[in-house]
C-alpha cells in the first residue's frame, strides 16, 4: 500500500487576504467569488 506523504498547506499573505475578503463579502458558498472561481 502506497502512503501519501504529509505536506503542510501553503498559507501566505495572499491566501490570507483572499480568505479575509471572502469572509467580509458575506458570501461563503455562493455569490460572485464562487461564480468567478467556477468560471476560471
Amino acid at each position: 500500500m502506497a502512503l501519501i506523504p504529509f505536506s503542510p498547506p501553503r498559507i501566505d499573505d495572499e491566501i490570507i487576504q483572499e480568505v479575509t475578503a471572502a469572509l467580509k463579502s458575506g458570501w461563503i458558498t455562493t455569490g460572485p467569488r464562487t461564480k468567478q472561481f467556477e468560471k476560471n
